[in-house]
């Protein structure tokens, strides 16, 4: 059966990404899939992004990734202008301004995996209905039963 390593919330941390990669070395993957937040609290986003494109493995966007995509645009909330609590966006925004926001504005918001060997996977960030939710709803977890009906 197609061995899967599922990586998540790296959040720009390159030495943890690193860490983790080394370790994953001891097994024998088939395919190594990103779920999200590649980007954002970690100094080194822009070398994490470099590691993760480079290595071809296929990335959904996270809620930190929308973070980035809504910033200064009409759909970012107005709580964003606060700097106490969103001090990190200005600085995101500047890291990744240009071919890495092109980049991850490209970035599917779920995959649906089949392998010939394995039964159909959807992998997404948070909860099938966002992002940002870790908990899902009765009716998710009802369609996520069968998600392929």
């Amino acid at each position: 059966m197609t061995q899967l390593a599922i990586l998540s919330d790296i959040h720009g941390n390159l030495p943890a990404l690193e860490a983790v990669l080394a370790d994953l070395a001891q097994f024998k993957v088939d395919q190594v899939v990103v779920a999200g937040d590649v980007i954002n609290w970690g100094p080194f986003s822009a070398q994490v992004m470099e590691r993760v494109t480079r290595e071809g493995w296929p990335v959904i966007r996270g809620n930190n990734e929308f973070y980035l995509l809504d910033y200064e645009t009409p759909r970012a909330p107005a709580e964003w202008s606060d700097r106490s609590n969103w001090a990190m966006l200005p600085w995101l925004y500047r890291q990744l301004n240009g071919r890495w926001h092109k980049a991850i504005a490209a970035w599917p918001d779920a995959l649906s995996l089949r392998f010939p060997d394995a039964p159909p996977l959807r992998v997404v960030h948070g909860s099938p209905r966002s992002p940002s939710s870790s908990s899902p709803s009765t009716w998710e977890r009802k369609s996520m039963e069968n998600p392929w009906p």
